[in-house]
C-alpha cells in the first residue's frame, strides 16, 4: 500500500516537474522572440503577405525548429528586388544554393584530405568533377524540399531586401544527398574513394554561420 502510494506521488512530481520545465522553456522562447522581433523591426523589418504577427511567426517557426532540432535544419536566404515574388523566389534560391556550396566543400574537402593522407593514386581534377556535379545535383534536388515558414522585408537604398526562414528535413536531405552522390560518381572516376564518398555523404552539413 505504502509503495503504491509512493509511486503515485512519484508520478504527480514527475508531471509536475515536466510542467514546470516546459513552462521555463516556453517563458526563456517568449522572452527571446520579443527580444529578436524588437530588433528585426527596429533595423526596418515587417513581416512580409501574412495576417499574423512577427512574434507568432517567429514563435511557430523556433517551435518547430526546437522539437527536432537535428532533424529540422535551418536555412535563410537573402535577395535584393523589386518584385515581392521574384525576391521570395530569389531569396529561396540563395539559402538553397548555400546549402549545396556547403555539402560539397565538405565532402571535397574530406575526399582530398584522405587522397593527401592516403597517397591514393585518385586525381584532385576527377573529385572537382564529382564535387561541381554533386553541388549542382544537391541543388536541383533539395529545392522541393524546403519548407518556407515567413519571409522579412525591408526598404534600403531605394530597393527592397527579402529574407527567407526555412528548414529542411534531414531524413529527406540526406537521401537527395545520396542520389546527387550517385549520379555525380558516374561523371568522375572515384574507384578509390567510392567507399568514402558514401560515408561523407551521410554526414549532415555544416550549419550557415
Amino acid at each position: 500500500m505504502k509503495q503504491r502510494i509512493f509511486n503515485v506521488l512519484l508520478a504527480i512530481a514527475l508531471v509536475f516537474c515536466g510542467t514546470s520545465v516546459a513552462f521555463a522553456q516556453s517563458k526563456a522562447l517568449a522572452k527571446d522572440v520579443k527580444k529578436t522581433c524588437k530588433e528585426w523591426k527596429k533595423a526596418g523589418w515587417s513581416l512580409y503577405a501574412t495576417a499574423s504577427t512577427m512574434e507568432y511567426a517567429l514563435t511557430k517557426y523556433r517551435t518547430y525548429v526546437e522539437a527536432d532540432p537535428d532533424n529540422h535544419l535551418v536555412l535563410t536566404g537573402l535577395a535584393v528586388g523589386k518584385n515581392p515574388k521574384i525576391g521570395r523566389d530569389n531569396a529561396m534560391m540563395n539559402g538553397i544554393t548555400s546549402y549545396a556550396s556547403r555539402a560539397k566543400a565538405q565532402v571535397v574537402g574530406k575526399m582530398k584530405s584522405v587522397m593527401s593522407s592516403d597517397a591514393s593514386d585518385q586525381s584532385g581534377m576527377e573529385i572537382d568533377k564529382f564535387g561541381a556535379a554533386y553541388e549542382s545535383g544537391v541543388n536541383t534536388k533539395i529545392s522541393g524540399l524546403v519548407k518556407v515558414h515567413f519571409m522579412l522585408v525591408r526598404e534600403k537604398g531605394g530597393v527592397k531586401e527579402f529574407q527567407v526562414y526555412m528548414t529542411l528535413d534531414e531524413t529527406a536531405a540526406k537521401k537527395a544527398r545520396e542520389e546527387a552522390a550517385r549520379e555525380a560518381k558516374k561523371k568522375a572516376a572515384l574507384d578509390d574513394l567510392s567507399n568514402q564518398v558514401e560515408e561523407f555523404i551521410g554526414e549532415p552539413v555544416p550549419a550557415d554561420e
